[in-house]
């Protein structure tokens, strides 16, 4: 934890401490394929902890909790930890049922 705090934090332009539920979501980028926490959910934007360090601009793949997968753009990165921009907004219904747990599990 203290490496990846050291790793550039001027890099997240969101701070260092996440914030909203922590979500179990589905990555996937070419052929790769892992689970991740996804936290700071927004209708446009999240943050993943991933296991591979991403670059900004690299596009991937993730599944939410009982939705498809959507496709995001990596904004930022410090360490394992990357800033997603969704290529389309979640409606904030949709955003709402997410973070409050209402719709099912990762498939």
């Amino acid at each position: 934890m203290l490496v990846k705090q050291a790793a550039g934090n001027d890099a997240n332009p969101w701070g260092q401490a996440p914030c909203g539920p922590l979500i179990l979501a589905s990555y996937r980028r070419g052929v790769l394929r892992a689970k991740v926490t996804l936290s700071d959910l927004t209708c446009c934007s999240a943050r993943i902890d991933s296991m591979e360090t991403l670059q900004p601009g690299m596009t991937v793949w993730i599944t939410l909790p009982g939705l498809e997968a959507r496709q995001a753009s990596v904004e930022w990165t410090s360490g394992f930890t990357a800033g997603l921009r969704f290529e389309a907004p979640f409606h904030p219904a949709i955003l709402d049922a997410v973070l409050e747990g209402r719709i099912g599990s990762v498939h």
